[in-house]
C-alpha cells in the first residue's frame, strides 16, 4: 500500500482553544491535509463549540460535557474515527506542505506504531524539541531529548503534540491510558507500552511542525503542573517497569528522594507522591496484564532508545 493509498483522520483535542483552531484548521488546509479532521472540545467554557459549528461546518466536531484531560478527549477522537492512520495535532501546532508524506512512508514496516516530526517550539525559528529518550537517575525516570538528531531514529516515546499512530496497534494498546489525565506522560506511557510488544516508535526529522504555544498548561499554576508530573513520573515506573535490576534501585532510592523533596520544601512533589500512591494499586494491576504480551524487556527498550542510566 503507497502512501497516497492511506486513510488519515486528524483528531485535534482542544480546551478553551478557540483562538487557535481557526488557524490551525486553515493551515491544515492550505498544507494540503484535506483527511478527516475531528476536533474533539474537551468542555471549553470559550465558545469554541459554537465557534467550529458555524465557521466550519464541514469539521466533525466531538463536544465533551465536562473536561476530561488530553487522554479522553484524544480517546474520543480514537472512537469516533475508523482510517488507518490516525494523525493527533495540539490546536497550537503549524504544519507545512508535504509534511505527513515522510511520516507515513515508515509504515511500511509493519512493527512500527508510531511516528513523531520535528517540532519546534515557539515557531519556525524556535528551539528544536528533539528526539524523546530519558534517563535513569537515583531510581527515577525524566523524560529528556536530544537536539539536533538529524537522521531517523527510534525514540523513548513519541510526543502527543504531534503524532501519527497505526490504528490497529493503537486499538490493540486500548489507547491512551486516562489514569494520567489530566496531561503529561500518557504519550510516553503509549509509546512504552508499544516498545513492550516489540513496536517501534521513530522519529522522522524530515518532517517538521512548529508548536506555537502551550495552550492549556501554561495557564495553570507552576506548582499544579509540577505536582502533576511527579504523580504521573511516578505511575509510569509502577505501571510498566518490571527489571528487578531496575526495581530494586527504585525501591531504594525512593525514600530517600521523597525525604529529600520534604526538607527541600518542594510540596508539589510530595503531594504527587501522595497522589500516585492512592493509584498504586490500579497502576500494578495494569502493569500485570500488560506484561502477559511483553516481548522487550526494559533494559531492552532502554537501550534501544538511548535511555542514560
Amino acid at each position: 500500500m503507497t502512501t497516497r493509498d492511506r486513510s488519515v483522520d486528524v483528531i485535534v483535542p482542544s480546551y478553551n482553544g478557540r483562538v487557535h483552531l481557526a488557524r490551525l484548521i486553515s493551515n491544515l488546509r492550505k498544507a494540503g491535509v484535506d483527511k478527516s479532521l475531528v476536533v474533539v472540545d474537551d468542555g471549553s467554557t470559550d465558545g469554541s463549540v459554537e465557534f467550529v459549528r458555524s465557521e466550519f461546518p464541514d469539521v466533525k466536531l466531538i463536544a465533551r460535557s465536562e473536561n476530561g484531560g488530553f487522554s479522553a478527549a484524544v480517546n474520543d477522537g480514537i472512537r469516533a474515527t475508523d482510517a488507518d492512520f490516525v494523525l493527533v495535532l495540539n490546536n497550537d501546532v503549524e504544519v507545512t506542505e508535504g509534511f505527513l508524506e515522510p511520516l507515513l512512508a515508515l509504515f511500511e514496516d509493519p512493527n512500527v506504531f508510531a511516528v513523531t516530526p520535528r517540532i519546534l517550539l515557539g515557531g519556525w525559528e524556535g528551539i528544536d524539541d528533539g528526539a524523546k529518550t530519558a534517563v535513569w537517575h537515583h531510581g527515577m525516570l525524566y523524560a529528556d531529548h536530544i537536539q539536533g538528531v538529524t537522521e531517523l531514529k527510534p525514540v523513548f516515546f513519541a510526543s502527543g503534540c504531534a503524532v501519527v499512530y497505526r490504528r490497529s496497534k493503537l486499538e490493540a494498546l486500548g489507547g491512551f491510558d486516562e489514569i494520567f489525565a489530566p496531561f503529561y506522560w500518557e504519550d510516553v506511557d503509549l509509546s512504552y507500552r508499544a516498545w513492550k510488544r516489540g513496536w517501534k516508535t521513530l522519529y522522522q526529522p524530515a518532517s517538521k511542525v512548529a508548536h506555537l504555544h502551550s495552550a492549556t498548561i501554561s495557564k495553570m499554576p507552576k506548582r499544579r503542573v509540577d505536582e502533576i508530573k511527579a504523580r504521573n513520573s511516578l505511575l509510569f515506573i509502577w505501571r510498566n517497569l518490571e527489571d528487578n535490576s531496575i526495581l530494586r534501585e527504585h525501591r531504594f532510592w525512593m525514600p530517600l528522594v521523597l525525604v529529600k523533596r520534604v526538607f527541600c520544601g518542594d510540596r508539589a512533589f510530595v503531594r504527587g507522591f501522595l497522589k500516585a500512591w492512592r493509584s498504586r494499586s490500579q497502576a500494578l494491576r495494569f502493569r500485570e496484564t500488560d506484561s502477559h504480551h511483553r516481548v522487550l524487556s526494559d533494559n531492552e527498550i532502554f537501550r534501544i532508545t538511548g535511555v542514560k542510566l
